[in-house]
This record gives C-alpha cells, structure tokens and sequence, in this order.
C-alpha cells in the first residue's frame, strides 16, 4: 500500500534537489527499491513528477510526455472515460476527436458505428478509423507533430472552422480548480478554443489524473464546455466550479 508520509517526502526532496534517485531515497527513508519504483510511478501517474532511468525529475510545465509513455499511464481510467462518452454518440453525427490517449480509446470504441462523420487531427485516430469502421474519415491538414502524431498549425485552424460538428471531443493536459483547464502548448490550446466555437456540444474527457494539474497554457474557463465525463466522481469543490459554469458531469 501507498505511504502518503512518504510520497510526501519524496515529493519534498524532489522539490528541494530538481532530481532524485531511486537507491538514494531508498536508503534514506530505509524501504526497499521496488517501493521507492512504485511511489515514483504513482506520483507520475498524478502529474507530480517524470520518472527517468534511475530516478525522478521534476515535470517542465509546457512539455508533455510522448504518446506512447501517455498511453501506458492509467488505461483502466482512460477506457472507463471513453466507454461512458459512447452513450453521447449516435449514427449520423458529425463528430470531431482531437488528439490524446483518451480521446483515441474513444476512438476503438466507435468502429461499432458505420455511418458517421469523423473529423480529426490525430494520425492514430484515422488509422484505427478507416481500418476498423465504415465511417466517413476525414483528416485535416497541418504540420505534424511527432511527440503524438497531432496535426497542428493555422492551417489546421482554418480549416476546422469551416464545419459545424454535432460534438467535440477533446482531451486536455491538466485541470486546476482556478485557473480551469490547461495545456503544455498553445497550438492545442488554439484548437480546442475553436473546436468549442464550431459544435452543439463540446466535451472534455478527462481521467482522475488531470485534476489538480497546472501546465503552461490556460485553455479554456470551465464555462468554456458543454460536458466533461470523468471516471470517478468529483470533489466537491470541482463540482461546485462545474455546476455554476453549467456543465454537464458524466461519470460511468
């Protein structure tokens, strides 16, 4: 079982010394290497620090892990928050599915369609698409990134604003209590401000994880959304923040 003490304390060194190793922690609060392994990886799960060979660093608040590290972190949660976002779809729809761990488990979930009309910009997410589902696929233009195979840029922003969309699904790098939520980079932020502008109903998918997060660029107000479905219920602070912003909270 987990030790709050001391993910306290190594949280408290970490902040003190910017880097941290696992045979010294080890030592110094007299547990064993696997434990110290199990609390780093707990602690990056929560956004709290990057784990590195031997160690940990402090995470830099405007850059996000690749895809594939993003993808093994809390596959449960992200498959629990796709699966309750599939009872807002129905054939027919026009849908728009960024780029994101979440939103591509969402994306494995919509080959049971054969009839809508999936927009996206994520290379991934077109792939699973035309591969697994009859639906219409259509991937918009951009530079690629290569950290999560996004297609990003101005020309990707003009062409998504020439749509309207049934709804949007977007994932999102961290939500904070005040400042709302937030992303590592300002290309993704411009997209989901106006992906929110061209839909009927706009939606964050967002695991336990995201919440009491700050990264480099603040996004969107929560009353900047429609819906947010996360996999365990909120705080009630959160609540209360989503409630008077009048979004809707789907948990499954």
């Amino acid at each position: 079982m987990l030790n709050q003490p001391r993910l306290d304390e190594i949280m408290r060194r970490l902040n003190g010394l910017q880097r941290v190793l696992v045979t010294d922690l080890a030592a110094e609060l007299h547990v064993s290497d696997e434990t110290i392994r199990r609390d780093l990886k707990h602690l990056e799960e929560i956004g709290k620090l990057r784990r590195i060979h031997g160690g940990a660093i402090l995470p830099r608040l405007n850059v996000e892990q690749p895809l594939y590290v993003r993808s093994k972190i809390k596959p449960r949660a992200k498959a629990q928050v796709a699966q309750a976002a599939l009872g807002l779809i129905r054939e027919g729809m026009s849908l728009f599915l960024d780029t994101g761990t979440t939103t591509q488990a969402l994306a494995t979930r919509l080959t049971q369609f054969q009839q809508l009309n999936v927009f996206t910009n994520s290379l991934d997410i077109a792939q699973i698409l035309t591969q697994q589902s009859e639906s219409r696929v259509v991937l918009v233009p951009g530079e690629v990134r290569r950290n999560d195979n996004a297609l990003i840029g101005p020309h990707t922003l003009e062409f998504v604003s020439q749509f309207h969309f049934d709804i949007v699904f977007m994932g999102i790098g961290a939500i904070d209590l005040k400042l709302g939520f937030m992303d590592y980079e300002e290309p993704e932020a411009l997209l989901r401000r106006c992906l929110v502008k061209q839909c009927q109903r706009s939606v964050i998918l967002a695991d336990e994880g995201k919440f009491d997060r700050k990264t480099f660029v603040k996004t969107l107000p929560f009353s900047g959304i429609n819906t947010l479905v996360s996999n365990k219920p909120l705080s009630g602070d959160y609540q209360t923040c989503l409630e008077k912003a009048h979004v809707e909270v789907i948990i499954p």
